[in-house]
This record gives structure tokens, C-alpha cells and sequence, in this order.
């Protein structure tokens, strides 16, 4: 089984904002999407991460078990991201762009200019 981290965050939203309508409200999603992938997330752990309880959604003790390690990777992926965001550029790209004859050079460096370092 390869754990689905699409699916998981789905759940990870829906265990936060308490509810499915809150979760698709912050994900811009479809509650069939959220519900369904969150379906789809039980059905290849072989277990309830939810339940129904009267309109109210609760957590199961499965549910409960999972939401500090998915907490701990969104953490770790955000920490990851920051990180690497926060490093310098250290290798940077040669681009090479050839101009038809018939085409000013003047026109196309001054519309790649400002995106540019040019050499």
C-alpha cells in the first residue's frame, strides 16, 4: 500500500476545521471530492477515520491515532519548503534566444530585459 499524502491532507483539513463544508470552503474543493477521496483514503487503510453521529462528524480512535503523525509530515513538508525557499540561487540558467534578422534586436531586448539577466 503507498499512502495517497493528496488524501491524507484532505483528512488532515477535515480533522482541523471540524467539518466537511469548512474543509471544502478551505480547500475550494467539492464536498463529493473531499468525501469521496477521504473514502477512498479509508478504504486502502482498511479502516473508519470518521464517523457520522446524528449531522455531526467525529473522529474514530483510528482517526484520533492518525491526525498527530499527519500533523508532523504537513509540518515537516512546510518546514522543508520554507527551508529550501530561504536558500540562495545557486546554479543559474543560460538561456540562449535566437532572433530572426528580420526582427529588431532592439524590440526583443527590451521586452527581455527586465525578466532578464542578460550577459
Amino acid at each position: 500500500m503507498m499512502l495517497n499524502y493528496r488524501q491524507l491532507h484532505y483528512f488532515w483539513v477535515v480533522a482541523k476545521t471540524g467539518s466537511i463544508v469548512r474543509a471544502c470552503e478551505q480547500l475550494n474543493l467539492t464536498a463529493q471530492t473531499v468525501s469521496g477521496q477521504i473514502s477512498l483514503l479509508e478504504a486502502s487503510l482498511g479502516v473508519d477515520l470518521f464517523q457520522r453521529v446524528g449531522r455531526q462528524l467525529e473522529m474514530t480512535e483510528a482517526g484520533r491515532l492518525a491526525l498527530p503523525y499527519a500533523e508532523q509530515m504537513f509540518q515537516l513538508g512546510n518546514d522543508l519548503e520554507n527551508l529550501l525557499r530561504s536558500q540562495p540561487d545557486e546554479q543559474q540558467l543560460l538561456l540562449r534566444i535566437g532572433v530572426a534578422d528580420v526582427v529588431p534586436k532592439s524590440i526583443v531586448y527590451r521586452l527581455i530585459a527586465p525578466t532578464m539577466n542578460l550577459r
